[in-house]
């Protein structure tokens, strides 16, 4: 079984508005509609009476009212759009009616609940008489117009300052000191960690500098080759070394040997 969509609610006029121009509207609007039932429509539908005060306008019984309520909504809803259909569904637009004006009795309300959950064609009727109805109002009373568009011309105000040039601009978001009066230092000039500062020998003035001669800085800035290791000697050179050592002094103790016999042999 189909539910039945949210119940729509028509719209209502945002001012008062006068009996009789509500039923001249409404007769205006439908032409084919007969006066006492264009009358209560206007008085309930526009004017914002109340299903008594339209009864006692208009000269008719509760029940007749409701009939002539129902019979003047089915021309309002006509005027839109034709809808077939049943015996029921005539009935149903007399509960409609009914429940739009809060005059719907129990068991109504239940009654109408169900058929409208079975009836899509009640529910377009009902959708499409709220639709017809704030046309109607709409008519009755149209929204207002847009205020037109203020033109452009010179401002009304006191004029307009002339633009600053970038020098000016920069002037103005640069601050001439700090608070309370101190005046704005340059930060320190850093210096490397890994060059320490040597500070210079005083000169005398008015002397030069002499210049460094190219050569030096040449050869101070020159890829020096690495100096070669020296090499290990064999052991067989150091044995030679050391049996020529040994022949070079037995050498010079045989000729001291020599020496002193002659020298004895002289002496005797």
């Amino acid at each position: 079984m189909e539910h039945a969509p949210l119940r729509p609610v028509p719209a209502r006029p945002p001012g008062p508005v006068d009996p009789e121009d509500a039923a001249r509207h409404v007769a205006a609007s439908l032409p084919g509609l007969d006066a006492a039932a264009a009358t209560a429509l206007g008085l309930v539908a526009l004017a914002g009476s109340s299903r008594e005060e339209a009864a006692e306008a208009t000269g008719l019984g509760e029940e007749a009212l409701g009939e002539t309520l129902a019979r003047a909504r089915k021309a309002l809803r006509r005027s839109m759009v034709p809808l077939a259909g049943s015996g029921w569904c005539e009935r149903a637009e007399r509960l409609v009616s009914d429940r739009l004006d809060d005059a719907l009795e129990p068991p109504g309300p239940a009654r109408l609940q169900v058929h409208l959950r079975n009836c899509s064609r009640c529910v377009e009727h009902e959708r499409r008489l709220v639709q017809a109805t704030n046309a109607m109002v709409a008519d009755l009373m149209p929204a207002p117009s847009p205020a037109p568009a203020p033109t452009a011309g010179p401002p009304s105000g006191p004029a307009a300052a002339p633009p600053l040039s970038v020098v000016e601009r920069s002037a103005a978001r640069t601050p001439a000191a700090l608070p309370f009066g101190e005046p704005i230092r340059p930060a320190p000039a850093r210096v490397p960690r890994s060059r320490p500062v040597v500070p210079a020998e005083p000169r005398p003035e008015g002397e030069l500098v002499p210049a460094e001669p190219v050569a030096s800085r040449r050869e101070r800035t020159a890829v020096r080759p690495p100096t070669p290791l020296a090499r290990p000697r064999p052991a067989s050179a150091i044995a030679w070394k050391a049996l020529l050592v040994l022949a070079v002094m037995l050498a010079v103790t045989a000729a001291a040997v020599v020496i002193a016999g002659a020298l004895g042999a002289s002496l005797t």
